[in-house]
């Protein structure tokens, strides 16, 4: 094969390939529904995933009504992160104490009579840790981590004088490849 063949079809190779990566398809991950509600006589609770800066759904925002004259409390001692049906441990949120979640301490929140309650909330065992290298700057050492394609949801426990009120809430989360 001649020198000037060969160099042409190396070019229009490379061209092919830089081409291909160029038009690689990128993830993109979507809530069915984008968000779930579910309701008793007692409360109204609504489930939302959202995601992180690289757009993978990490967390929860919770928004629960109080439809009653008196308290609840959400019993986050009791309250699961549900992955196909099954509970797989706490959740955790901005302030909450390691300590607490080792000994299931966690404290209740108050969700006022006839008001709204919110709270970003992300499942424990999901949890991801930095690289070693980000460990010794700024950026948090611990973070939300991805939640698997599949149902995703909370097995919300809520208290009124210590009657127990349970809602199970899910939505599917897929990861779709987009062009």
């Amino acid at each position: 094969m001649n020198i000037n063949i060969r160099i042409a079809l190396i070019v229009i190779i490379g061209l092919a390939l830089t081409m291909g990566v160029g038009c690689a398809t990128s993830k993109v991950w979507i809530s069915s529904p984008v968000a779930q509600t579910a309701g008793n006589p007692y409360y109204e609770a609504k489930i939302e995933p959202l995601k992180s800066v690289n757009k993978f759904f990490v967390s929860f925002l919770l928004v629960v009504t109080n439809k009653t004259d008196k308290n609840l409390e959400v019993d986050w001692n009791k309250t699961r992160y549900i992955y196909n049906g099954r509970t797989h441990g706490v959740f955790v949120f901005d302030g909450i104490r390691p300590e607490d979640i080792k000994g299931l301490t966690i404290p209740a929140d108050t969700i006022v009579s006839g008001q709204n309650f919110s709270k970003t909330i992300s499942p424990f065992k999901l949890l991801a840790r930095a690289p070693i290298k980000d460990r010794y700057t700024d950026k948090p050492i611990i973070s939300p981590g991805i939640m698997p394609n599949g149902k995703n949801g909370i097995h919300l426990v809520i208290r009124q004088n210590g009657k127990e009120i349970i809602e199970k809430i899910s939505v599917n989360i897929e990861e779709n490849i987009a062009q």
